[in-house]
């Protein structure tokens, strides 16, 4: 009786004792009187997100969101990564293009491929001299160099300088052949976006120039044979 009376132990919500201090002393809320498991004075409401725009990538694997809580990526691509940390004022395509007037070739092309944009991109690889490319490709650091081969695959595919880009592909396997080989597995698609845009390209040019190769012929064969026609008229006018 004295201990529970002691005036040490009195407190205005009453005596210590008999408080549950333990959820308090941890930085939790005290739980309402007869709450025997959990706290049910506790409200929880989820946050309101608003979204100003949405857009979807043209393959159908990946869309993002621009969001009040930022920029939102949704992707199938496991390899997908997006780090803003990267992006800065000075990336811009103005940047970009005073490096190329100041013939700062591998300051441009990173730019370009922090930019992450194909127009960007082209710009800048064909303006680099061509006994400039293995000099580029040597000092771009590896994830760029990845970067890089997925827009070579579309270019291997449309563009109509397909021997430049060519000594481009060539250049990036010959220079960064065994650090790519390690990431083998996560770079199959592109590799392979290589092959089937070569195999296409060759077979496109070869039924072409089979074509020309036969006409060819034929115009030779007619140009002999008018020839021959002309000497045979000569020689009877002279008889």
């Amino acid at each position: 009786m004295l201990q529970f009376l002691r005036s040490d132990n009195m407190t205005d919500q009453g005596p210590l004792d008999q408080m549950d201090t333990e959820e308090f002393e941890h930085g939790s809320e005290i739980s309402l009187p007869g709450v025997t498991k959990g706290d049910f004075s506790k409200r929880r409401v989820a946050p309101h997100i608003n979204v100003h725009s949405v857009q979807f990538c043209p393959t159908g694997q990946s869309w993002c969101a621009a969001t009040t809580e930022g920029l939102l990526i949704f992707s199938l691509d496991n390899t997908l990564t997006f780090d803003p940390i990267d992006l800065d004022t000075d990336v811009t395509p103005q940047t970009m293009r005073a490096a190329l007037k100041a013939e700062s070739y591998l300051k441009g092309l990173v730019i370009a491929l922090r930019l992450n944009t194909s127009e960007l991109v082209v710009e800048v690889m064909e303006q680099v001299p061509q006994d400039q490319i293995h000099y580029v490709v040597g000092a771009l650091p590896i994830h760029h160099v990845t970067a890089l081969l997925k827009f070579l695959v579309e270019l291997l595919a449309t563009s109509k300088h397909l021997h430049f880009y060519i000594i481009w592909v060539n250049t990036i396997l010959t220079t960064h052949g065994p650090a790519l080989k390690k990431n083998s597995s996560q770079i199959m698609s592109t590799l392979n976006g290589i092959i089937s845009a070569l195999t296409s390209q060759t077979r496109t040019l070869g039924s072409l120039c089979d074509s020309n190769q036969y006409s060819m012929d034929v115009i030779l064969t007619l140009g002999k044979t008018r020839s021959f026609r002309n000497e045979s008229t000569a020689e009877m006018e002279v008889f």
